[in-house]
């Protein structure tokens, strides 16, 4: 795997929107769950080595209605997990990464070196409605994440020919956002379906600079000793870079009781790298023939992310406060940002998974535990990739070898996603 690391999850990043609507005389709860971007990538979402940040947990939520009415206040937080582990240069798995490569047990058999991320994050999220259509909301994220990796010394170092595998952690206060919504058409009104729109700021609250020790050996020595490096960016609480979102979701009832609903979201974030150190300048080769230098790519990126997806649900239950939901989703980090620079490095990708989930609503309290599969998954070419490709390709005439230059990253299967939020109502 490259040096880097992919965390999906596109950075996870949920943001649970929840509704619940008066018709006929019948409440029916019904939770519209966004997952507005992350990451990254992140890391996420399609969790592992593509740095998809958590980006949602701001919940809109009533239990007199969808939206949050004017001068009310609702408070909640949001759990994620996952663990990413299975390896992939563009959509094909690396299975031997799972095998070998990473030492011998006691017994003398092979063990794998695929990089293990395991991520936990936990965001509290106040939500304030400015009017009837319009809400602001603050979302507080907090990680702990644990990259485990095999570390593998020169065979020509007979004293640390065999492998070993350790783990550095990063945790804190990740990436703050700001944001507020509005829906379209008025709530009062329109019980059967409405559009929201949303406007983003990202801060660049979370450190991208954590430290740990790693094992190294020097040139001039045989053991093993250890020194402090910056941490890989899929592990990172944050990106280093300031950026905004917009957002675009909605709901229509289909059949009585049962709605489709749909959400966009896509981070921009302008700055081309957060100035973080990942490697030396990767000098390119050919055929043992020095042919350029790629600098620039040796500095951490702050990539954009992006989400989408789609879905039906509906309540099940005397009391209607129950709702079951199936989705489809894709998430990701592309390969280039949409603005700003371009040569920093990123691991780009993305995952598709079929997501189910419940909710419940009683009374001020709700609770929503959402699961996203990730069917398919995908680590794309990087800006860094396509210019090595460049570089190695303009020295070989014969159009049959030239080659084809692409990394790889890790992402994890599933994430488990637990939300509750508190409507407190008006203070004042």
């Amino acid at each position: 795997m490259n040096s880097t690391f992919i965390s999906m999850d596109v950075s996870n990043y949920y943001l649970f929107k929840t509704l619940n609507i008066s018709f006929m005389k019948t409440r029916l709860y019904v939770f519209l769950i966004l997952i507005l971007v992350v990451s990254a990538l992140s890391e996420v979402s399609a969790q592992g080595c593509v740095a998809v940040r958590q980006m949602g947990g701001n919940t809109i939520c009533a239990t007199k209605g969808y939206n949050l009415p004017k001068g009310e206040f609702q408070v909640g937080a949001t759990y994620r997990y996952f663990h990413s582990w299975r390896h992939f240069v563009g959509s094909e798995e690396q299975k031997e990464r799972q095998t070998s490569g990473g030492g011998h047990d006691e017994n003398g058999k092979e063990r794998g070196n695929a990089v293990n991320i395991y991520s936990h994050s936990v965001e509290l999220n106040f939500n304030y409605g400015l009017t009837d259509r319009l809400q602001l909301n603050l979302a507080l994220p907090y990680v702990h994440n644990e990259r485990s990796q095999v570390f593998r010394a020169d065979q020509n170092r007979t004293e640390a020919t065999d492998t070993f595998r350790y783990s550095v952690y990063a945790k804190g206060l990740a990436d703050i956002r700001l944001s507020a919504n509005y829906w379209v058409f008025n709530p009062e009104t329109a019980v059967k379906g409405n559009l929201l729109v949303g406007l983003g700021l990202k801060l660049n609250s979370g450190s991208y600079t954590r430290t740990g020790m790693v094992p190294i050996v020097e040139d001039d020595a045989s053991e093993v000793t250890y020194e402090r490096q910056t941490m890989d960016q899929a592990i990172q609480p944050g990106d280093g870079g300031v950026g905004f979102s917009l957002e675009l979701s909605g709901f229509r009832q289909i059949y009585k009781g049962v709605y489709g609903f749909f959400a966009g979201y896509y981070l921009f974030n302008p700055r081309e790298s957060n100035g973080s150190y990942k490697s030396d300048p990767t000098i390119v080769k050919q055929d043992g023939v020095t042919l350029d230098t790629l600098f620039g790519y040796n500095l951490y990126a702050s990539p954009d992310q992006y989400f989408v997806r789609g879905g039906i649900m509906g309540s099940i239950g005397k009391k209607k406060n129950l709702t079951l939901s199936a989705a489809l989703r894709a998430e990701g980090i592309p390969a280039y940002d949409a603005i700003g620079g371009q040569v920093a490095y990123r691991r780009p990708g993305y995952v598709v998974a079929i997501e189910s989930g419940l909710a419940y609503t009683k009374g001020k309290h709700s609770f929503s535990l959402i699961i996203p599969y990730n069917f398919y998954k995908n680590r794309i070419q990087s800006a860094a990739d396509i210019e090595q490709q460049k570089i190695r390709n303009a020295a070989i005439a014969d159009e049959d070898e030239k080659v084809h230059v692409q990394g790889d990253a890790a992402f994890a299967d599933y994430s488990i996603n637990f939300n509750y939020t508190y409507r407190i109502g008006k203070l004042f």
